[in-house]
């Protein structure tokens, strides 16, 4: 006689007909063990959330401190003084001066005009230059061309250089009777003018003797033929 095997002697048993379910769950009536596996399971995500959202939070800090390293080299860079005026007989400033030769173009000439600090500490620059032309009465030729505040912080350390371009135009083609006279720089900030080492006629009644244009004061030393 064939033995049956009676499911009596073991009443938690029943045939699993969830063939679908997830790795680790198991059919057996009471639970205990699928019960264990769904609680690990549970602490298993709550760590990965965890790890995933300390991940996250890294670059976070670090941009916070980036940003705040930045923040701090822009207020000192702000604590630094402008640079006043220099000139060979007086030195301790920024000191301004023409590389040549001005590169030529239709109707003007452009010059990479640098500007030196001549002193013994670091000083700022900020903006555009002004401008005038200086008639050989001592009076200017026109008005002065205003200087603006407006432009990049540049900080010049003793003995380095910065640059602006300034454009000369061809005064004829501006008026009927130009008058000759020397160029004139202002640094901004600055109500003394220094030595434009260039000379240009220019026209009464305009600014900047209708023939001066410059651009803004940039960090490093210019290169002419390059950056006009």
């Amino acid at each position: 006689m064939t033995a049956k095997r009676s499911s009596a002697k073991n009443p938690g048993w029943r045939p699993s007909n969830n063939r679908g379910a997830p790795a680790g769950v198991l059919t057996v009536v009471g639970g205990r063990r699928e019960e264990t596996d769904v609680k690990l399971r549970g602490r298993q995500l709550t760590a990965a959330l965890a790890v995933a959202a300390t991940t996250i939070g890294v670059p976070a800090v670090a941009l916070a401190s980036t940003s705040q390293r930045a923040a701090a080299s822009q207020d000192r860079a702000a604590t630094v003084p402008a640079c006043g005026n220099a000139h060979p007989a007086l030195p301790g400033g920024a000191f301004v001066w023409a590389t040549m030769p001005g590169d030529g173009f239709a109707g003007g000439v452009g010059f990479v005009m640098e500007i030196t600090n001549e002193g013994r500490h670091a000083c700022s620059l900020r903006g555009v230059p002004g401008a005038a032309v200086q008639g050989s009465n001592g009076h200017l030729i026109g008005s002065k061309l205003p200087a603006s505040g407006t432009g990049p912080l540049v900080v010049l350390k003793p003995g380095a250089t910065a640059h602006f371009l300034l454009t000369i135009h061809i005064a004829d083609a501006v008026c009927q009777h130009p008058v000759s006279g020397q160029v004139l720089i202002y640094l901004p900030g600055q109500r003394q003018a220094q030595n434009g080492w260039q000379s240009t006629p220019a026209c009464p009644g305009l600014r900047g003797g209708g023939v001066l244009e410059a651009g803004t004061i940039q960090t490093g030393t210019g290169v002419p033929d390059y950056g006009v």
